[in-house]
This record gives C-alpha cells, structure tokens and sequence, in this order.
C-alpha cells in the first residue's frame, strides 16, 4: 500500500534553527552572566510525599533535581509534571530549565493517568531522533521541512528535501542502525529550551515557541519530549516515498520500558510498512 502523509504539526521553516542558535538562546534564557537566583522546587513522589530543594532559576532542569532524591527514578522519568500556580500545571521536558518557583511530578511510562500525553510525547521524539538521523546519516545535504508526530497506530514521520535518489530498504535499514549505534546507545539527552515571545522577535519570530536538540540537531517541537535518546528501545524506519521535491520517510518504535520478543517486533515492523498514512505531502 502507498505511503501516505499526514499534515505537520511542526513546521520547521527556518534553516537558521542550528546547534548555535540554541546555544544563544540558552544563554539569553538563562540570563548568562547575571546573578543567578535561588528558588523553591518542591518534588512530589507518587505516595504524595513532599521534598523541597533549592534550585537555580533557568538553568536547574526536574531532572537535575530528581537525582538528589534518587537517580533511578531520574533515569526513568520521561516528563515532568509541573505546576507553577493552582490551576496552571502543564507537562514539560525532563532538561527544561525551571522558570520559577514550583512542585512537579515525575512521569514514566507506567503512568497510566497520562499516557495519551505520554504516548504524544514519544512519538514527538521519535520524528525528532528520525530528522537527526537523516539529517546526519545521509551524503545528501538535506533540509527537514515537517515532522509529523501525531500518527495513527503509533507511526512517526518526517519530510525532508534535497535526496538526490530514492531510498531503498537497504538504506532504511541501514539508517536505523546508524539511529541505534549513533544515537539510541550513547543516552543523549533531549535537550529543550523554551523561547519566550519577548525574544522571539529578537530571532524573526512571531511568537514563543520550543526548541529542541539532540546532538547536533535543534529544531522547534510543539509540545514536550522524552528525557533521553535511550528512552527509545526497538525502532526501525520502514518506509519512504518521493513525490516532487520532497520525501516522506516514516518509521515505527517501542518504549525500551516496553519489551517484545524479537517474533513481535518484526510483525509490527511488516504491518507498519503496509500502513496507510493519511492525506498528502
């Protein structure tokens, strides 16, 4: 069945998003050479037991804080359940600078209460480590133009631009060994960074938006991402198709928390290579 595409939902339009344009974008958020300043984290474990800890303000991350109390569960939370005020809680990334006084929550994948929001937010990260790979993987001097990471039936894509020839399923399962060997293995952080719209303009931006890094890679996601690249267990890119200047490469993954049998694994890599993916590039 034809590989079909699913509308963007984050647009990367700038080519100027790069590893440098995070780093000065850090460096203004953190207020860089400033006095840094104190304030009150409050960490909440799942038996509702309360622990303060005194944080730096945009620089300290929840996962910074959640090795103080143990580096297990650090390693294993995937997001941050955070509430600055009453009433204003949202879920953010787990190595996203506190931006004021707080309490959170440490999310894993067992969390069955938000596992939908959850569930986005891997996928997210995997169209983000797909973009790094092809970006990074491939002789061509491609540009990411979308990521598409609210994909029925667990799939996760990204278009690209300038492959000068098709790619084959040897390519594919080549690029999913180099995601493996070059990403997944090494534990590289998701770092994230949000760019408030009192500065977006700064940067030709209309309003605020997130940015994110892996490696070398940054690009802007709409909404939050997992905390580490191995975070993400099997993951295979299983199919592409061309139409224009463009291509769709789409591929499927599991949770390392999430274990499978190798017999599985493959029945779900097949039924995903035959999956319809909606509307057009």
């Amino acid at each position: 069945m034809p590989l079909c595409i699913l509308p963007a939902v984050s647009p990367i339009s700038r080519s100027e998003i790069d590893s440098a344009l995070f780093d000065d974008v850090q460096s203004r958020v953190n207020q860089h050479g400033k006095t840094i300043e104190k304030i009150l984290v409050t960490l909440v474990s799942k038996d509702g037991s309360k622990k303060d800890y005194l944080m730096n303000r945009n620089i300290s991350t929840p996962f910074d804080c959640a090795k103080h109390m143990n580096m297990l569960l650090a390693k294993r939370a995937v997001l941050a359940l955070t509430s600055y005020s009453e009433g204003d809680t949202h879920l953010e990334c787990m190595n996203e600078p506190f931006r004021d006084k707080c309490g959170f929550e440490l999310l894993d994948f067992q969390n069955e209460k938000y596992a939908a929001e959850l569930n986005k937010a891997y996928w997210r990260s995997c169209s983000v480590l797909l973009a790094a790979v092809l970006s990074e993987g491939l002789r061509d001097h491609i540009s990411v133009s979308a990521l598409h990471c609210e994909v029925p039936k667990s799939h996760f894509a990204v278009d690209i631009k300038g492959l000068t020839s098709s790619l084959s399923q040897s390519d594919l399962r080549d690029l999913s060994l180099f995601a493996r060997s070059e990403f997944v293995s090494n534990s590289i952080p998701f770092e994230t960074v949000f760019l408030p719209a009192e500065l977006a303009s700064d940067y030709g931006y209309d309003s605020s938006l997130r940015l994110c890094r892996l490696g070398r890679f940054v690009t802007a996601v709409d909404g939050p991402i997992i905390s580490r690249s191995d975070q993400i267990g099997r993951f295979s890119i299983v199919k592409a198709l061309s139409k224009g200047d463009y291509t769709h490469v789409g591929g499927v993954s599991l949770p390392a928390a999430q274990k499978t049998s190798s017999f599985l694994w493959e029945k779900i890599v097949e039924n995903a290579k035959d999956a319809v993916f909606m509307t057009e590039i």
